[in-house]
């Protein structure tokens, strides 16, 4: 969807920092490439790989170094704002680069903690199975944490009856491109959110009411400002203020504590929602 100058999923749905800096810059590099013949998914590969980078600089006990390493995370979302922007503004946007999307985010996140655990290991002096036990419960905290997000937001798009990239369970079936990996993301929104899946079905299936749809839509349209707290550019904060000083393990505690009790709340507010 395109709202001013920006190719969006929807204004509702974009996190401030990503309207005012991510996407400004995301568009004006897509319509640079738009003429070229650089693919949206060559351009997901430059996020993927920068990221990698950037995550392996954040082994190494130095500030300086870290801080490089924090600047490639940015550049590394900035390309990925670009490839979904190039790919709306082109029309050809797919299921396939949507998912090359998320496996590149996944990827630059398991890496980051696999450092994080390696420079706790060698730097820290911290036990192996003590390090890579908390880098395990964080990277599955942080996986769990962007499933709400994206499935809160997907979800109120596609009950506003706009483009959505909401997929259930069931969509999985008929669909031999969609990776196992990919399976396991798409079920375990639905675990979470059974309730609201439900009312996705409904709607689906032409039974969902008008009053009950909007009265889901008045009542998630709060969440989607509260998702800021479990989105991705949160983790670009946390990183600067813990990983880059020198506390790598602040990052880790502050995403399997704080941010699940967060996430517990968002979880019980948007399965709570009236008429479910």
């Amino acid at each position: 969807m395109t709202t001013g100058t920006l190719a969006t999923k929807g204004d509702e749905v974009e996190e401030w920092l990503d309207l005012r800096f991510f996407r400004p810059i995301g568009i004006r590099l897509a319509r640079a490439l738009a003429p070229t013949r650089v693919s949206p998914d060559q351009v997901t590969m430059w996020s993927l790989a920068t990221g990698l980078v950037a995550g392996h600089l954040l082994f190494y006990n130095s500030i300086e170094i870290n801080a490089l390493g924090w600047v490639l995370f940015i550049i590394s979302d900035i390309f990925d704002s670009v490839d979904g922007q190039l790919a709306r503004l082109r029309g050809t946007s797919t299921p396939l680069g949507r998912r090359l999307d998320g496996l590149s985010d996944s990827a630059r996140f398991i890496n980051l903690y696999a450092n994080i655990a390696a420079r706790l290991i060698i730097f820290g002096r911290w036990p192996v199975a003590g390090a890579i036990a908390l880098a395990l419960a964080a990277l599955l905290s942080h996986t769990w944490q962007a499933a709400a997000v994206d499935f809160i937001r997907h979800a109120f798009l596609a009950m506003s009856h706009r483009d959505s990239e909401l997929e259930l369970p069931e969509d999985l079936q008929s669909d031999s491109l969609k990776s196992w990996l990919y399976g396991a993301w798409v079920r375990r929104q639905a675990g979470m959110f059974p309730a609201t899946v439900a009312l996705e079905r409904q709607r689906r299936q032409g039974t969902l009411s008008p009053a009950a749809r909007e009265v889901y839509l008045r009542h998630a349209a709060p969440l989607l400002g509260r998702c800021v707290w479990l989105g991705q550019n949160v983790r670009w904060l946390l990183l600067l203020l813990t990983v880059v000083p020198g506390w790598p393990a602040a990052m880790l505690w502050i995403t399997v504590l704080p941010l699940n009790l967060i996430l517990f709340v968002f979880v019980w507010d948007a399965e709570h929602i009236e008429g479910h």
